[in-house]
């Protein structure tokens, strides 16, 4: 026995000679508050605002249809910290607060000697909200104020700072691997973002169909026909001066993700780093009658978010196999320290043998986001959305990709079958109670102030 143990160990050392790649010494998790995918060139914008996020998806997996677990942030975050639906973790809205008792990607590999770090940009998930929780060092420091109602926020040149102070603390010890998580918050509203960069980029909105439409500012945070109050900035009402700052805090939080990524390279880490990037939910720009708002809908807008991932040894690859956010825990740690999926059947598996032939089935709710209760999810290629009204869930079926032509009618079955399914997934959900953190009477007000609390 001992002859073989010694065989093992030779073949090993001999294997990890012959030109296989080193093993990680980095996980940089980067994600970006309200993105949706197709303003990415990698995702067929032509507007050429995020070059630096192009050229990495040229060297990484580029997952096509990849969804989130809800279209705001808490929810959608926690998912993808814990491989586990919101209603699992009992967050329903984003006062909720994330289980002491659930295992983290952080908690997880912090237990087996990672170094951990988190830097976040939104107030909203400041350490109160739990998902702090396994970092070694979480920073949460909130140096500005957003524009119309002066909250704490963080931009993303600020953002980037204190990310890259993690990403260079993880070269002082040769041995050390670290996981760092970066959370960009700019695109969010209100669109403010610096320089003339909003300027720039008018001309062309205005060219659009409906850029120079006007309209009226809401009461609430909903944009159902009109400005939210919490968007509306100098008096504004034209419809093409709102999506030119949005894509204009893309375009910035882009050029900071590059700087970011330089950072990776000249610390020597290029080799030896695995890179996700991703959002926690997208935008609606006007469809279906929703304007520069999210939360209270499922269309692809809002729920479908770029994913990337950059594995070392690993060449690109575009993957169309549906995946949801909440398969990204489980992944990264079977790829980074081979544990086994979750007993539980929730998440599979995207980096191990022949994945890329496998689907998920991806879930997303709108949970407390609105009075109107919607679900939905993606199944052999159609997607199926189901509204609760009057007690009953009303469902509108949909080829994935294609919103604007309703299915029910000329495909019953479909229909049929995806509603059967989507009640078979939300039954088997081991649901729990919500948890709150403490809110003081000046953090419920923020957060009704953001858009995330009617009350």
């Amino acid at each position: 026995m001992r002859r073989v143990v010694a065989w093992l160990a030779a073949f090993s050392l001999a294997a990890a000679g012959c030109g296989g790649p080193p093993p990680p010494r980095l996980l940089l998790l980067i994600s970006v508050d309200t993105l949706r995918a197709d303003e990415l060139g990698v995702y067929g914008s032509s507007r050429g605002l995020t070059p630096n996020l192009d050229e990495f998806a040229a060297g990484a997996n580029v997952f096509t249809l990849a969804y989130a677990a809800s279209s705001f942030t808490l929810p959608s975050v926690a998912g993808l910290l814990t491989g586990r639906y919101p209603e699992e973790l009992g967050i329903w809205n984003n006062e909720s607060g994330l289980p002491d008792s659930v295992p983290t990607l952080a908690t997880e590999l912090g237990s087996r000697g990672w170094r951990t770090g988190g830097v976040v940009g939104n107030w909203v998930l400041r350490r109160e909200s739990g998902v702090a929780r396994g970092f070694d060092r979480f920073d949460d420091r909130f140096p500005e104020k957003e524009a119309v109602r002066g909250w704490p926020e963080r931009s993303a040149e600020a953002t980037t700072d204190a990310a890259i102070e993690s990403v260079e603390g993880c070269t002082q010890i040769p041995s050390t691997r670290c996981f760092v998580w970066v959370h960009y918050q700019d695109p969010h509203g209100p669109y403010d973002p610096p320089g003339d960069a909003r300027e720039r980029l008018l001309p062309a909105e205005r060219r659009a169909e409906d850029g120079t439409r006007s309209l009226s500012v809401g009461e609430d945070h909903r944009g159902e026909g009109v400005i939210p109050r919490y968007q509306f900035l100098q008096d504004r009402h034209e419809v093409a001066w709102y999506r030119a700052g949005y894509r204009a805090e893309i375009q910035y939080v882009d050029q900071q993700i590059g700087r970011l990524l330089e950072t990776v390279e000249s610390a020597g880490l290029g080799d030896r780093a695995v890179i996700v990037f991703t959002a926690d939910h997208g935008e609606s720009l006007g469809e279906n009658g929703v304007w520069f708002a999210h939360g209270s809908r499922l269309g692809d807008e809002q729920v479908r978010v770029p994913l990337l991932v950059r594995i070392p040894g690993r060449g690109p690859s575009r993957r169309d196999d549906p995946v949801t956010l909440v398969d990204l825990m489980p992944s990264l740690l079977a790829l980074l320290e081979g544990l086994p999926l979750d007993s539980r059947g929730l998440g599979r598996d995207l980096f191990g043998p022949g994945a890329e032939r496998g689907a998920s089935t991806p879930y997303f709710a709108t949970l407390g986001a609105d009075e109107v209760e919607r679900v939905g999810i993606i199944a052999n290629g159609f997607k199926f959305v189901a509204t609760k009204q009057g007690g009953v869930y009303a469902g509108r079926l949909y080829e994935v990709g294609d919103e604007e032509v309703e299915l029910s009618a000329a495909a019953p079955q479909v229909a049929a079958d995806l509603r059967a399914r989507l009640g078979a997934l939300r039954a088997g959900l081991e649901r729990s109670a919500e948890t709150r953190p403490q809110l003081d009477s000046e953090d419920r007000e923020r957060l009704r102030q953001l858009g995330y609390l009617d009350e």
